[in-house]
């Protein structure tokens, strides 16, 4: 019999006699995979008889002996020993892979025992087309077809064989193995021809009904007593079993899939492998009748036709096995190719193929997702606490701060950085946001933004880039955090450096190449405006719709001090976009840095015309008062106002309204009013840096220690200069008597920014309240003879920031330490030093007294009086003249004698004269800005090229000098 591995689709061959009516166990030897067995009326368990079909007893399946019971065996011949496995004779072709049977039966042996007759089924009548069966169920009982008998000679197949399409693709049995004849009282009538094709299903013919099985008591080959019941069921002792194992009858059974453990005494069944199968059996056309129909769970529905090529060479091996010994050579040889090709088949396996495939299903395998890095844990982390109420997907918030983040504005910026925030907290492996978020932050803060967000941002993307290497997003990302501390060494280059490599990607799309060319431009803005004019145009042609190649664009014209250029190109651009408030800050602030306030004010109004009721407006104008108007007290009730419906905005707006009006208190002189401002500031947010900047100063004024530390902290590391921070911490530490740590702090000013004047003169307040007398001194007179340090400027400041302090503030409430160092009355060098730091802070009338309290004691003091002189010309005293001469006179190499005495020359309009003398000034002080531009002022209307080159320098060398900006705007103006 022929069945088929339901696992793997391998066929194979077993004598039917090793099948009981109720199946046996068989066991695939390639997969191992067991299965039940069962005769060919099993197939009534899988589909029901058609209806009206009447089930009749059949004959006994059990085989009759093939011999003569009472006969002995014949001996078998002796087998040569070179003949291990017989004559192979001529291979035949090969199958597919594991289809070689070795047990496959080799044809009638020399003398072929007696068949007893077996019946065969007749065929029933074609039904007509049921419904679809059910589940097969194996046990149940099988119904079959009454069998009709068939002439002895008249050769039949088996009725499973025509039933049964789960064996149609074996085809019929090869002419030379024909079964064996049915008794003569059994009729069969012929198998119709090409009833092995499996293609057009016609209806299911009736399945046959098993009788009971005939147990036998002695075994039909040789007569021997069976004592085994399984012997006894299937008629055959164990030695004629394994003699006639060689010889199986061809035969086919259907498998059916194993529900149920079958009775005891099944057994398994080990199932040799079947060799290839003939060529032309797949090749036939598919059976058109007589097929079953398949089980709808049947495992080898898919299974290509196998070959049946083994069977017709069964005979022909047959023969030559019977021939001379010289086929034993051939069978050695067969077996040594066999296991050649074996061998090197498993080699093949082994180290080719399995390997491969190894690695096949490794790379198919989807990637486990990289661990999230501790530095973005720690990151969200801290801003859990920040969203709490988090709703929506990463991706919705990516794209929503992807928007915002295209807008170009700095309100957007701020909401822009917080949509990248939730889309990082819910998906924390998302790059794309990390970029996103340190973007805004850079864009939206600026120079503005502290150390902690600063160094959070750089571990991010330092962190994104182990993940997924160094991105365009990435590279822009951090080459325009970079920028925002362009002024720390090193920033500028590494700026630079990354926007090329972006440049260097081919891959990178338009929008980060145009980003890129920003960046170049803007990192070459102070050394060549022409190349840095050359990158925004990059940008322009790249990304049209940028509004930032604009506004950076016009900072570059201000940053070379063409600033009528920078506002018509600002102003070019509020036309093309009304709402964009970027350019129509910037277009203030310049404005106010080049003394045009009232220009700047009507930007402001006009927008509140357009836009009724814009609250960034109001508060703009309100700023615009108390900052560079000098308007304090409007801008209070401007700003209490607005707070009146605080309520109505939101956090961030209403914050800015409460640190503003605690400014504003603060300027008027209202320090109860701007501590109260700065607590409601502080309610709507609590970490903000300007509310507790202003309650600081408060605190310094007042001389409360305890409140400046606790409120240090809240703007540590996060206002715009670094150099401020560290003359406010020395403050702070002076106020406490920690003179030590505050001349430490002074330095570090100085060292950070060389132009803070009054972190000089804290240096040596802070040795004067160490009682250093002659360290106090050596520190002072650098500043008071001005030839590194120029006397009319105390310290760069924004005209318009956030961080809002009056000129003096850094220098409020260190009074009379430098005097209390004076002994006896003629020690005039205390007061001379007092009188330098009263005149810093912006107290001239103390400082005059002063001065003249050394004059008094000391005629020859030049420096007393060049800064009498200096003090006459703030307020227009017609003395200022004489007491320059006179300092010039004393000390002639003093540069400050000689700058009062330019200035006052100038004022008395001898302008050959001041020229002179600013540029002996300048000879001995080549840093002196006040000096400079007031020789380029004397220069506009006489030489106006050369005048220009002279402010151009001293823009450059102090962006923050709006005198000199103020002369150049003038000339722009003429043309």
């Amino acid at each position: 019999m022929r069945i088929v591995c339901q696992k793997c689709a391998a066929a194979y061959a077993i004598d039917d006699r090793l099948i009981t009516p109720k199946g046996v166990r068989a066991q695939c030897p390639r997969c191992r995979h067991l299965q039940l067995v069962k005769r060919e009326a099993s197939a009534a368990s899988v589909t029901a008889p058609p209806e009206g079909a009447v089930p009749t007893p059949a004959p006994p399946v059990a085989r009759e002996p093939r011999s003569n019971p009472a006969a002995a065996p014949a001996p078998a011949k002796a087998a040569s020993k070179s003949d291990l496995f017989g004559d192979f004779g001529e291979m035949p072709e090969l199958g597919p892979p594991g289809s070689v049977d070795p047990f496959a039966d080799l044809g009638p042996s020399s003398a072929p025992p007696a068949s007893e007759p077996r019946a065969a089924p007749k065929p029933a009548p074609r039904a007509a087309p049921a419904a679809k069966p059910g589940p097969p169920v194996p046990d149940a009982p099988g119904v079959a077809a009454p069998a009709v008998p068939s002439a002895p000679s008249a050769p039949s197949t088996p009725a499973s064989a025509a039933a049964d399409p789960l064996l149609d693709f074996l085809g019929p049995p090869p002419g030379g193995l024909e079964p064996e004849a049915a008794p003569p009282s059994a009729k069969a009538s012929p198998a119709p021809a090409g009833a092995v094709s499996l293609g057009r299903m016609s209806a299911r013919p009736p399945a046959q009904v098993l009788p009971k099985p005939e147990v036998h008591t002695h075994c039909r080959s040789c007569g021997k007593a069976l004592a085994d019941a399984f012997d006894q069921a299937m008629g055959i002792c164990e030695d004629c079993k394994q003699r006639e194992a060689a010889f199986p009858r061809e035969s086919t059974v259907m498998v059916a899939p194993e529900v149920a453990a079958p009775a005891s005494g099944g057994g398994s069944v080990e199932l040799p492998v079947m060799s290839g199968l003939d060529p032309s059996a797949s090749g036939e056309e598919f059976r058109t009748d007589g097929g079953a129909a398949l089980s709808p769970d049947s495992r080898v529905s898919s299974v290509k036709p196998a070959r049946t090529s083994h069977i017709t060479a069964a005979p022909v091996r047959s023969a030559q096995r019977g021939g001379s010994g010289g086929g034993s050579r051939a069978g050695v040889v067969g077996l040594l190719a066999l296991a050649v090709l074996g061998a090197g088949g498993a080699g093949y396996y082994f180290l080719v193929h399995k390997p491969q495939e190894e690695q096949r299903l490794r790379e198919a395998k989807p990637a486990a997702p990289a661990p999230v890095p501790p530095e973005v844990l720690a990151a969200v982390g801290r801003w859990k606490l920040q969203f709490l109420e988090l709703e929506g997907t990463s991706a919705e918030h990516l794209a929503a701060g992807q928007k915002q983040l295209g807008l170009d504005q700095r309100i957007a910026y701020t909401e822009a950085e917080e949509s990248f925030q939730q889309a990082l907290l819910l998906d924390p492996r998302s790059t794309d946001a990390i970029a996103g978020y340190v973007q805004a932050l850079a864009l939206g803060r600026g120079p503005g933004m502290d150390d902690n967000s600063f160094q959070e941002a750089r571990e991010l993307l330092q962190a994104a880039q182990r993940t997924d290497g160094e991105t365009p997003a990435l590279l822009v990302a951090h080459a325009n955090l970079l920028l925002a501390r362009s002024r720390q060494p090193g920033n500028l280059e590494e700026a630079s450096r990354l926007a090329t490599e972006v440049l260097s990607q081919p891959g990178a799309a338009d929008a980060y190449k145009a980003e890129a060319h920003l960046v170049l431009g803007r990192a070459q803005v102070a050394t060549s405006r022409e190349l840095a004019n050359q990158e925004f145009d990059a940008a322009r042609k790249l990304a049209p719709g940028l509004k930032r190649v604009d506004y950076y664009s016009a900072l570059a014209h201000e940053q070379a001090g063409q600033y009528g250029q920078a506002l018509k190109q600002l102003n070019q651009r509020m036309r093309l976009d009304p709402q964009d408030w970027n350019s129509l800050e910037a277009a203030a602030r310049i404005y106010v840095e080049v003394g045009e306030t009232g220009r700047a004010r009507k930007l402001y109004e006009d927008r509140l015309k357009a836009k009724a009721g814009d609250v960034r407006a109001t508060l703009a104008l309100a700023v615009l008062r108390y900052q560079a108007e000098g308007n304090a007290r409007e801008a209070v009730r401007s700003l209490r106002a607005l707070t009146k419906n605080a309520s109505r905005y939101g956090p961030r707006d209403a914050s800015e309204m409460y640190s503003h009006l605690a400014a504003a208190e603060r300027t008027a002189g209202n320090d109860a009013g701007a501590v109260e401002a700065a607590t409601q500031a502080l309610k709507a947010v609590p970490a903000l840096p300007e509310a507790h900047l202003q309650w600081f100063l408060v605190a310094l004024a007042q001389k409360d220690a305890a409140v400046a530390r606790e409120h240090l902290k809240g703007f540590q590391g996060r206002l715009e200069d670094a150099a401020l921070e560290k003359v406010l911490e020395g403050r702070m530490l002076l106020l406490e008597g920690d003179a030590g740590g505050a001349q430490e702090r002074f330095q570090q000013a100085v060292r950070l920014d060389d132009r803070r004047l009054d972190a000089k003169l804290l240096e040596g307040v802070a040795a004067a309240s160490a009682k250093k007398r002659d360290e106090a001194f050596r520190l002072f007179y650098p500043v008071l003879e001005a030839r590194e340090w120029d006397p009319l400027r105390l310290a760069p400041r924004p005209a318009l920031t956030r961080f809002w302090l009056r000129p003096g503030d850094t220098l409020v409430g260190v009074e009379n330490v430098v005097k209390s160092l004076g002994d006896r009355p003629e020690d005039v060098q205390p007061l001379l030093y007092e009188a330098l730091v009263r005149f810093h802070q912006g107290d001239h009338p103390t400082a005059e007294r002063l001065l003249q309290s050394v004059v008094d004691v000391n005629a020859n003091s030049g420096a007393a009086q060049a800064y009498r002189a200096l003090i006459a010309l703030d307020t227009n005293g017609p003395q200022a003249l004489s007491l320059a001469q006179r300092a010039v006179g004393l000390e002639r190499g003093l540069p400050v004698a000689r700058l009062s005495l330019g200035l006052a020359q100038a004022a008395g309009r001898d302008v050959a004269g001041a020229m002179r003398t600013l540029q002996s000034a300048l000879d001995v002080a080549p840093k002196m800005l006040s000096a400079q531009t007031k020789l380029a002022e004397l220069l506009v209307t006489s030489k106006p090229k050369e005048a220009r080159a002279v402010l151009e320098k001293v823009v450059g060398l102090d962006p923050s000098y709006f005198p000199a900006k103020k002369l150049l705007f003038k000339l722009d103006e003429r043309g």
